[in-house]
């Protein structure tokens, strides 16, 4: 065959191939055109519906109360169809006028009733299938509507539409505004609202919905397909007494010393619950609110409130305790090519760390920390105690954003570990921590050293009905042993009744605690001022602490240190959180005391067992000693005066509450301590607190009897 031949057979097959396709396309068109017209176009209407998610009402965000924090509100909005499949010109016609009025009086108030009239007419005359009649309305004025005529035969003969819209509010407006949060959809949430959006969102329902113009749906009837379940509501720890006091404090105190921002936070030390959470600063426009967590979120060099800590290692070490000897040197001292200076001048030399801890000096401390962990292992052991203490996690507290605590150590962070290191962590640079951090350690101290987890959540309600209740956490229980706590709580109650926050003292409750200034902008050389984070963080009462609180300011222009701007604060707000106790107290002591069996019983004594069993065979009392101890407390039983055993440490000042002044100045003579005595009966107050390690031949004890 040519070539002629062959090309042209091939052409001749493709156009037949084109053909054979032209013709099975024809055929398929009339197919699905005249066979399955009917099915195709039922399904094209098919199209025209879709099923449309309900959201579900969010739960309530409750204090521990049970006040409402945040709560959902429902707004609702209402359309007419004009053009409802029920809605017949004759009935529209027949209750035209009486709707107009009543919509008139109760919505469009600036229209005449014939104005409204005339607007509804003419949105029926060109078929708007939604129109909107109120936006926004409250559930009252949305039941007054459906009531109106038209509106009351329901959607498919009345046309009203009702679209439901839950609003957040917050029934304290700003209180605790940070903590709780934002729940949003086109940003990130913050917040409570964040941490537990999946148990307050609840699960959202489905409604089958119809098209009828662009981006317009209408329900097809009010049923829904499935019914939205509402979110479970969360209990939290926050006191919401506490919580406004904290804010009123902390904002009159930024505005009185032109500070930047300021934080506080206040905790259950017992159980680890936060009973309030304030953040205050200014945003762009000048105003003071709460724009940033602060206290959960800012992690910063904390200053001298993590002193504590670095006595705490040395206390643990043994071979120091708080009447140990250092020589202050005037309060300048350099380590290594790098000088050291306390905050003040001062002529003080030759003390100990007690009186450099209560007054704060930076050099009383740093030089018998450099003295105890100099050493290339003891600075090993010195970072290892600040893990001990629980220092190097984060607390895991459940609101988001917490950084991880930066604390030095010689082999991990060997190329910013200097010689230097030691001594400025010990009075807390070279470190950060955030407030919450700081206050957690202190926590760990007012409750006998045993560490717990912060927490916001108390329980979960579904329906009104607790489903679960958080269980306070032991992260360490054991951080220092009885020794290192009973110094500890001497020191820092001595902070505050002869120390550098004087003005925390309070005539209703013993206040235990540390002021801290810390210098944050010292390693910026071309930066002319210096800018300070002042902070002050404790608890209370001293003797059996309910409560922990840190305060921190930062760039305070008046009055940058601790104890004279966030010191004050901390007293405000712990006579607040103490008041229901006080005034409880003090109610109690107007009233008089019934007179009960065991007032006029000899108990409640401490004292020598032998006196004890001599002076109640006198007076034909039984007696029963079964614990065979020389000192014991006595007590009531049923078969008589029962003991208590007594003991005695040599070296620790006892506890001479209820003795005799004979058997108090007995065992003061073992302890060797100086004694000086006002009044006479039994002992009711003693000057140094039980368990004190004596040390110093010059100490006075006083003691008051009555």
């Amino acid at each position: 065959m040519s070539r002629k031949g062959e090309f042209l057979n091939r052409v001749y097959f493709i156009m037949f191939g084109f053909l054979m396709a032209a013709i099975a396309l024809i055929v398929q068109a009339v197919r699905i055109n005249q066979i399955q017209g009917e099915e195709w176009r039922s399904k094209g209407k098919e199209l025209y519906y879709k099923p449309i998610d309900i959201e579900a009402e969010r739960g309530k965000i409750l204090s521990d109360d049970g006040s409402p924090l945040a709560i959902s509100l429902p707004f609702f909005d209402i359309h007419l169809d004009t053009r409802a499949r029920g809605l017949t010109t004759e009935f529209f016609k027949k209750n035209i006028d009486s709707l107009s009025l009543l919509l008139s009086q109760h919505v469009f108030k600036d229209l005449s009733q014939q104005s409204v009239k005339k607007m509804l007419v003419k949105e029926r005359d060109r078929g708007n299938r939604y129109l909107l009649i109120v936006k926004s309305a409250d559930y009252q004025l949305m039941e007054t509507i459906k009531k109106f005529p038209i509106f009351r035969s329901g959607q498919n003969k009345g046309g009203i539409i009702i679209d439901r819209n839950d609003r957040r509010e917050r029934p304290f407006k700003i209180l605790a505004s940070r903590t709780i949060g934002i729940a949003r959809n086109n940003a990130p949430s913050i917040g409570l609202e964040s941490k537990y959006d999946n148990l307050l969102k609840g699960e959202s329902g489905q409604r089958l919905m119809k098209k009828v113009g662009p981006d317009v749906y209408l329900p097809v009837d009010d049923v829904n397909e499935i019914e939205p379940k509402k979110g479970k509501d969360i209990v939290t720890t926050i006191n919401v007494e506490i919580q406004e006091a904290v804010e009123l404090a902390l904002s009159q105190a930024v505005q009185t010393h032109q500070a930047e921002k300021a934080c506080a936070i206040v905790m259950d030390v017992k159980t680890g619950a936060i009973k309030a959470i304030a953040n205050l600063g200014y945003d762009e426009q000048g105003i003071l609110n709460e724009n940033y967590n602060y206290a959960i979120a800012n992690s910063t060099e904390p200053g001298s409130t993590m002193k504590l800590a670095s006595v705490a290692a040395m206390l643990e070490e043994g071979n120091f305790n708080i009447h140990s000897t250092v020589d202050q040197n005037y309060g300048s001292w350099t380590f290594y090519d790098r000088k050291m200076v306390d905050s003040e001048d001062h002529n003080v030399t030759q003390t100990d760390l007690e009186y450099s801890f209560i007054k704060s000096s930076n050099v009383g401390i740093s030089k018998l920390v450099n003295q105890a962990f100099g050493s290339i292992e003891g600075q090993k052991k010195f970072a290892s105690y600040y893990q001990k203490f629980g220092l190097t996690a984060k607390t895991s507290i459940d609101l988001d954003g917490e950084p991880d605590p930066l604390i030095k150590h010689p082999v991990k962070d060997k190329s910013t570990w200097y010689g230097t290191t030691v001594p400025w962590m010990s009075i807390g640079y070279e470190m950060q921590l955030t407030p919450l951090q700081v206050l957690n350690f202190y926590s760990s101290v007012a409750n006998g050293g045993r560490l717990m987890k912060p927490y916001l959540l108390e329980a979960i309600l579904e329906n009104d009905i607790e489903i679960k209740r958080t269980k306070p956490t032991i992260i360490k229980d054991s951080l220092f042993s009885t020794n290192t706590l009973t110094q500890l709580h001497t020191i820092l109650r001595g902070v505050v009744e002869s120390g550098t926050a004087s003005k925390v003292f309070s005539d209703q409750f013993n206040i235990s605690g540390k002021t801290g200034t810390a210098v944050t902008n010292y390693y910026k050389q071309e930066v002319v001022g210096k800018e300070y984070q002042a902070s002050f963080c404790g608890f209370f009462p001293s003797e059996d602490p309910i409560y922990s609180c840190i305060v921190v300011m930062y760039n305070p222009a008046i009055g940058f240190y601790g104890a004279q701007c966030a010191a004050p604060v901390f007293r405000v707000i712990a006579e607040r959180c103490m008041r229901s106790r006080t005034l409880a107290g003090q109610y109690i002591n107007v009233v008089p005391k019934p007179v009960l069996t065991s007032s006029g019983m000899p108990i409640g004594n401490y004292g020598y067992s032998k006196d004890f069993e001599q002076v109640f065979k006198h007076i034909e009392l039984p007696y029963n000693n079964h614990h065979n101890e020389a000192w014991v407390k006595t007590t009531l039983g049923n078969n008589g005066i029962q003991t208590q055993p007594k003991t005695f440490v040599r070296g620790l000042i006892p506890d001479l509450t209820g003795m005799g002044l004979r058997d108090a100045l007995f065992l003061l003579d073992r302890v060797g301590i100086k004694v000086k005595v006002t009044g006479s009966g039994k002992v009711i107050w003693q000057s140094i607190p039980p368990g004190t390690l004596h040390s110093n031949p010059y100490e006075l004890l006083e003691i008051s009897l009555q």
